[in-house]
């Protein structure tokens, strides 16, 4: 016999998505990348400026031959490393995003997987999530990606190609408007003649990269399948749990669908829900069907066997 949840003590009725998880980590490894750039900046330039000393607890030895040039040398390690960094987390962000099921069908996620390159991953990902071919903080991220191949590999082609050169100049105006006066012309010339990015450029890169995926997660959220997404985080959830605690099913139900419901909105808060401010709506009737499972039936539900796990990797 099934007991029925009354609305009065129903819990959380209005759950939704306001961003995915795969956002929220990048936010978290870049969300203060360009303070971190500058501050590393202005410590460099007290070395050139010969106002820095060796700390106390550095245990090395620290006598560079001529200050001046190790800090030029070593901005520009700082500024060639972020922009590998920033690129990187694109692509793990990207990764994330099509390995989705309530957002992208398995099908389009191997057709993307075996395209060539990063950028043509990446292109096709947001391309087929709704963003323009010839978004400016997509071609942005285009060329960082560009620039970042062309520094870790010394064999990369430096040429930047065509349709993104034309892209990039044809945007040139809304570029320098966006990033502090960025002349997108004089970055393509140093681009290709095989100098590192400047500041500006990096400052830009990253802009420009946090702005391309808020968009991108965006118009994820507006065609994901909210119920499909809940499911997919409580089974991974309840998965690994399990692997740690043979009691987590009947301690998520314990045979009161009110404690039940609580809990399991609770869990899906702590998932990456949002009771306010919600892109997309998770129908109530999902945690109150979820509620109503036995212990049994929910692990029935929700434990992801040893050869299922073994298939999807």
């Amino acid at each position: 016999m099934l007991v029925q949840i009354e609305p009065a003590y129903v819990d959380r009725e209005k759950l939704g998505i306001r961003t995915t998880p795969a956002r929220v980590d990048f936010k978290r490894n870049a969300g203060q990348n360009n303070h971190f750039v500058i501050t590393a900046l202005v410590g460099l330039d007290a070395v050139r400026q010969g106002k820095a000393d060796l700390g106390s607890e550095f245990s090395t030895s620290w006598s560079p031959k001529d200050v001046k040039q190790s800090s030029v040398r070593s901005r520009e390690y700082v500024l060639v490393t972020s922009l590998a960094w920033i690129t990187d987390l694109v692509d793990v962000y990207r990764k994330r995003i099509i390995e989705m099921r309530a957002v992208i069908t398995e099908q389009d996620s191997i057709r993307i997987n075996k395209l060539d390159s990063r950028g043509q991953k990446l292109t096709e990902s947001a391309m087929h999530l709704g963003i323009p071919g010839d978004s400016q903080d997509l071609l942005m991220v285009l060329f960082a990606i560009k620039w970042r191949n062309a520094i870790v590999h010394s064999d990369a082609e430096r040429r930047l190609g065509a349709s993104l050169r034309a892209d990039l100049v044809k945007k040139q105006v809304d570029i320098a408007s966006s990033h502090r006066g960025l002349d997108v012309n004089r970055s393509i010339a140093s681009y290709e003649s095989g100098k590192p990015p400047t500041f500006k450029e990096v400052a830009s890169f990253i802009a420009g990269a946090h702005s391309l995926i808020a968009s991108i997660d965006s118009k994820a959220i507006e065609q994901m399948d909210v119920q499909e997404h809940a499911e997919s985080l409580l089974r991974e959830h309840f998965s690994v749990k399990f692997a740690n605690n043979r009691q987590i099913f009947a301690q998520f139900w314990p045979g009161d669908p009110k404690k039940s419901h609580k809990r399991i909105g609770t869990l899906l808060v702590q998932l990456g829900f949002t009771e306010i401010d919600a892109r997309a709506s998770l129908a109530p009737e999902f945690v109150e069907s979820v509620a109503r499972l036995s212990a049994s039936e929910a692990r029935g539900r929700f434990e992801v066997h040893a050869t299922e796990q073994n298939d999807a990797s």
